[in-house]
């Protein structure tokens, strides 16, 4: 397809294409690109000419090639099935790839004055916030913790928890403070068994239930005017316990990962870390 049946069919695409308008000026703004540089270079719609395309402009982030890689294929999609394009020139163009994002912990400083606005009545939320921060757990395992799942025998405070792929683990309570928290809550409680977090609607106990926690936290936070979502809670333990010298498979199974490789990702340490290593390393060679 030459370039000037590219402006044409890409007109027509744009205009069966049953996405957003924000989409649309997207797809249109990566297929003008292409269509001039097509021009440009000379080069007709084929698989040569898409590679060269991507390789002159090498610089672009994977995410920018991915976004523009999608509109061309589903360009060249419509194109073949219109009968306007024989074959598909994008069914060997390998995809980059995207690293995932590094996970982002807040201080603890910061975290503090989300839980300093949480009123004193609001144990159970403060409790729940601070066992995710001080544990390192996923939501969905605090919002599923029995009171058959704690065991606080003075010395060796634990839980169990379920966490993905339906894999039991045991994670060590080892902060006083949520330790004290923890006894305390459980003295004020009318129940002996099931969820050890419940909601109280209609004076009747329930599960509390996902989005209605997230919603509260979000609420505290913007209260405290902190932004931190309650996922980077579970971040913030990690990044504390890689910076305090903590080994990664350690953390790998505080947090319940399968693999290394997730916990990895919480491999970058702090500058005031990674000086203090270095300083005592020094001191081991005088």
């Amino acid at each position: 397809m030459n370039p000037t049946d590219v402006q044409t069919a890409a007109g027509q695409f744009l205009e069966e294409l049953n996405r957003s308008p924000a989409t649309v000026r997207a797809y249109r703004a990566d297929l003008t690109h292409l269509q001039r540089w097509l021009q440009d270079s000379g080069k007709d719609l084929d698989a040569a000419a898409l590679e060269a395309y991507f390789a002159a402009h090498h610089w672009w982030a994977a995410s920018t090639q991915n976004r523009k890689q999608t509109a061309i294929e589903r360009f060249c999609r419509w194109s073949q099935q219109h009968g306007r394009l024989d074959p598909d020139p994008t069914r060997h163009l390998e995809r980059p790839r995207i690293p995932p994002p590094h996970p982002r912990g807040l201080r603890r400083d910061d975290i503090e004055r989300i839980f300093a606005v949480i009123s004193a009545r609001q144990t159970r939320d403060t409790l729940l916030f601070r066992l995710i921060f001080e544990t390192g757990l996923r939501i969905s395992e605090a919002l599923n913790i029995r009171l058959d799942d704690l065991d606080l025998a003075r010395g060796d405070e634990h839980l169990t928890v379920l966490g993905k792929g339906a894999q039991r683990r045991t994670v060590l309570l080892d902060d006083p403070r949520l330790v004290n928290a923890l006894r305390k809550y459980l003295r004020s409680l009318d129940y002996t068994h099931g969820p050890l977090f419940q909601a109280q609607k209609n004076g009747r106990g329930g599960p509390l239930r996902y989005q209605s926690v997230q919603e509260r936290w979000q609420r505290y936070a913007a209260l405290a005017g902190v932004t931190c979502t309650l996922h980077q809670l579970r971040h913030s333990h990690a990044t504390e316990l890689v910076n305090g010298g903590v080994s990664l498979g350690t953390i790998r199974k505080r947090l319940g990962h399968r693999h290394i490789q997730t916990t990895l990702r919480y491999a970058e340490i702090s500058d005031a870390s990674a000086d203090a290593e270095l300083r005592i390393w020094r001191r081991k060679q005088r």
